[in-house]
């Protein structure tokens, strides 16, 4: 071997608690391994909307720090007063000190970045828990899989159960139970393309017994994939614990469903927002929401908008520690968006709260792959293993028994603190 044979090499952490362990293996003072982390650890952030006075000062104090931003040139140069994004870098221990500057700052502007920036380096830290009676989620620690058990007769997987009768609903919520599902969700309006209209009525009959009989088998939670007000007190009232609503707190007129986040702040139960857009109240109405969206910043927008639903969510006394996240795969968006939004699911992840993917054998696959509805399954894994990766918490699928071992294959490769 060669007298100076350092074996360089470029080194990739995929999450703050990684680099930790590697900088501990050579820093064994006690404590001093995190202060090393500090510099070590090296974030990246990108902003929207921000005056150009104050992404200079950014820029200039982030130098000062030994960080850097990027500004379009008509800001530096002094040629327009509009808005710009804004794509800094610098290492943790900077961008605290850059927090405390401006904190002590009395400019409104600086203040809130301060905040919004300290707020994201804290989620990087601590991922908290959530507590659905015995049951004790603690984020981070491993991926939780949600069954999907549609009380439907028109669902895109064909796996309606709405003709079944009660036994094989409790079997089949059995045999995602030992296969090592987390948690259900049961839904009985089908979200496809096309799909038939369900009125209030007709819903609450599809979804109430199906949870009542599960509820004389089996203990997990369930959530129930509604957004109606209605339906979802009643399944609330029937034995669910979760409420998934895939509208993120919105209505067709895009106005706020005051009605559903009152029922779900007075019952104190965790709602899962998902990102959705609607072009005309017609499509809302028909179940039609998979038309793609015209996007200028696919991921800046579903972050705008999620945003949006979380501050509504919270204004309606939802508690904070209640809300999860849902990105919307195969909802607004195009087969391409849908890849996008995967590719740089990180970033939603980084918005603060527990995320929930649900890729299972959706359009996009099909395209991808050329597969039918019902040879989605290895495509599918594919999508959950890389969404593990990118952040997710929980991913919601068909094919129980088998994504539990894709979960738990890409857990101990993501996850492992050893």
């Amino acid at each position: 071997m060669p007298e100076f044979a350092y074996n360089i090499r470029q080194y990739y952490p995929q999450q703050r608690a990684e680099l930790l362990q590697v900088i501990a293996q050579i820093e064994t003072y006690p404590n001093a391994a995190e202060r090393v982390l500090t510099k070590a650890n090296l974030i990246m952030l990108h902003c929207d909307q921000v005056d150009p006075h104050t992404a200079m000062i950014v820029k200039q104090e982030l130098l000062a720090l030994d960080g850097d931003a990027l500004v379009s040139p008509h800001v530096y140069l002094g040629q327009s007063s509009n808005p710009t994004k804004l794509l800094a870098w610098a290492n943790e221990r900077s961008w605290r000190a850059l927090c405390a500057k401006f904190q002590a700052i009395p400019l409104p502007a600086l203040q809130a970045l301060a905040q919004q920036i300290g707020a994201l380096l804290v989620h990087n830290q601590a991922r908290g828990s959530l507590k659905l009676g015995s049951t004790q989620w603690h984020w981070g620690q491993k991926t939780l899989v949600m069954g999907i058990l549609n009380v439907t007769p028109d669902s895109f997987s064909n796996d309606g159960l709405l003709e079944a009768g009660q036994i094989q609903i409790q079997q089949q919520a059995l045999d995602f139970a030992a296969a090592g599902a987390d948690m259900l969700d049961i839904g009985g309006e089908s979200t496809r393309p096309g799909a038939s209209i369900v009125s209030i009525e007709q819903e609450i009959a599809r979804v109430v017994p199906a949870i009542q009989a599960i509820r004389q088998v089996c203990q997990l939670p369930i959530s129930i994939d509604s957004y109606k007000a209605e339906v979802v007190a009643a399944a609330l009232a029937a034995g669910a614990n979760v409420v998934n609503d895939i509208w993120g707190l919105r209505q067709a007129d895009d106005s706020w469903n005051t009605a559903l986040a009152q029922i779900v702040a007075q019952a104190q139960v965790p709602i899962i927002l998902m990102h959705n857009r609607v072009s005309t109240v017609e499509q809302f109405a028909h179940g039609t929401n998979y038309a793609a969206s015209n996007y200028g910043d696919i991921i800046g927008e579903v972050c705008a908008e999620l945003r949006q639903s979380i501050d509504f969510a919270l204004q309606s006394g939802i508690a904070n520690d209640l809300i999860l996240l849902d990105p919307g795969i195969g909802f607004g968006k195009s087969p391409e968006q849908n890849l996008q939004v995967l590719r740089q699911l990180r970033t939603i992840a980084s918005l603060g709260y527990p995320l929930l993917v649900g890729t299972s054998r959706k359009s996009m696959i099909g395209i991808t792959l050329n597969r039918p509805v019902e040879q989605r399954l290895w495509g599918t894994a594919a999508t959950v293993a890389y969404a593990i990766q990118a952040g997710a918490d929980i991913v919601r699928v068909h094919d129980v028994a088998a994504i539990v071992d894709v979960c738990r294959m890409t857990d101990a490769l993501v996850r492992h603190e050893g």
